[in-house]
């Protein structure tokens, strides 16, 4: 398993391989939503949850690739630190095209 931290630039660092990798929090607050469900699918970067900043900002979670949902870590309402683990994915490897 790779743990990866998303950046606040929302550019996270990440590496393309078979394993899942658990997404980190760059933020300490609450879980505002969770977009995704367990075994769920889930496109480059589509919102997978929003946290309410201890300081009352709403940041979106995402990441630059596509794939499955392993497990989620955390719920609606659950109050987070920085580095707490949010969700665990799996890149399905997929390359696609951008504008």
């Amino acid at each position: 398993m790779i743990e990866t931290i998303v950046k606040n630039s929302q550019s996270p660092y990440y590496e393309i391989s078979k394993e899942s990798q658990v997404i980190l929090s760059p933020f300490a607050g609450t879980v505002k939503e969770v977009f995704v469900q367990e075994k769920g699918y889930f496109y480059e970067w589509e919102t997978i949850l929003t946290i309410e900043t201890d300081q009352g900002e709403l940041k979106e979670v995402g990441v630059p690739f596509s794939g499955s949902v392993v497990s989620l870590f955390v719920k609606n309402g659950d109050g987070i630190s920085i580095n707490a683990k949010l969700v665990s994915l799996q890149d399905d490897l997929l390359v696609t095209g951008c504008d």
